[in-house]
């Protein structure tokens, strides 16, 4: 190791902590960006080149002569869910941060025909005027950051590119090079189907949205379908608040039960109009199952979802069948108690 080499790799081991917190800020500022601006991403992390690392480095190119000019000491890579994602990351990060374009690069612009794999855009980037001049900020001057911006399928070739050892198509035996660009070509074209697909269900969910405004119940029940059903039937809006007001608790926006799904199809209900019937039908069991449960339970849930009804709505038509195999099934499926058996077996609302 030359004098000047060894003056970097101690003026680095001094200074990493800096550039071990200005990784570690970087990312949580990018997650609580995303999170503002309604960006899903898979997932956001963040290292920190350590000494032997650095050391290695600078010895391979002794063309260095300050920290400033080595910009991949701190970094934070974020993984998006798709491709076309990447682009949108990236608007963001160009508003909000400071851009070193002279070290910047977006490596998907040099991937050749010829060549296989993934490749993803690259930032050097620090902290915009702006932000520096906050005081959480104010410790890390122009320290610059490298901000990998790639896909979840672009990441997963990477990764396993790595793990077998080549870099790139010329070191690839050429008997095996053939499967690589085959395979490369497989990964693209399920990132585009991908990108289809969540297309195709938000095109599905705003045609489901229309024809329920115009009235059509003819639409069979899926996840999107019964979302929307749930937001926007005044039936089930109208015993939702039933609910919510036998049980003291108010009611909120989740997801769709998956069971819930599988119980109204077992129960032969498979489109809208079918479950606005059943709601009408079954409405006194319904709230009579409500008023069980908050009579056998003091302490519970402090609020309660939106399409709790529909929830109640399997466990009562459950119970009406009477048939023990049915309702124990239903039950073991729910991995809820076996005594709750016996509770449907003589449920009876007509008692109440």
């Amino acid at each position: 190791m030359t004098t000047e080499t060894g003056i970097l790799v101690t003026e680095f081991a001094s200074s990493r902590s800096a550039y071990e917190a200005l990784s570690r800020s970087v990312a949580g500022l990018i997650e609580r960006l995303l999170s503002v601006n309604g960006i899903a991403v898979h997932s956001i992390t963040q290292r920190c080149k350590t000494v032997e690392s650095f050391s290695n480095k600078v010895e391979k190119k002794s063309s260095y002569e300050t920290l400033g000019e080595i910009t991949d000491l701190a970094g934070v890579r974020i993984i998006t869910l798709f491709s076309e994602d990447v682009d949108v990351v990236a608007k963001l990060i160009e508003r909000e941060f400071k851009i070193d374009r002279s070290n910047s690069i977006d490596k998907r612009a040099s991937l050749d025909p010829d060549r296989f794999g993934y490749l993803s855009l690259h930032y050097v980037a620090s902290l915009n005027n702006s932000r520096s001049s906050l005081q959480e900020y104010s410790g890390f001057g122009e320290l610059k950051v490298e901000i990998q911006i790639r896909s979840i399928l672009q990441h997963t070739w990477a990764e396993i590119e790595h793990d077998i050892g080549y870099k790139s198509a010329v070191e690839v035996p050429r008997t095996i090079r053939r499967r690589f660009s085959r395979l490369a070509g497989l990964l693209e074209l399920a990132d585009q189907e991908f990108i289809g697909i969540r297309k195709d269900l938000d095109t599905y969910d705003s045609s489901v949205k229309d024809r329920m405004k115009k009235g059509d119940a003819e639409i069979l029940l899926d996840k999107i379908s019964l979302s929307n059903f749930i937001a926007s039937n005044e039936v089930c809006l109208d015993i939702d608040q039933a609910i919510a007001k036998i049980r003291g608790i108010p009611l909120y926006s989740s997801e769709v039960v998956p069971r819930v799904m599988e119980g109204l199809q077992q129960l032969g209900v498979l489109t809208i109009s079918e479950l606005e019937s059943k709601l009408n039908e079954f409405r006194h069991a319904i709230i009579v199952r409500i008023k069980d449960v908050t009579s056998q339970v003091s302490l519970g849930p402090k609020k309660i979802p939106f399409g709790s009804c529909i929830f109640f709505l399997v466990q009562v038509m459950v119970a009406s069948t009477k048939d023990e195999k049915f309702i124990t099934d239903y039950v073991e499926l729910n991995h809820w108690p076996s005594s709750f058996v016996k509770y449907l077996m003589s449920f009876d609302p007509s008692e109440h």
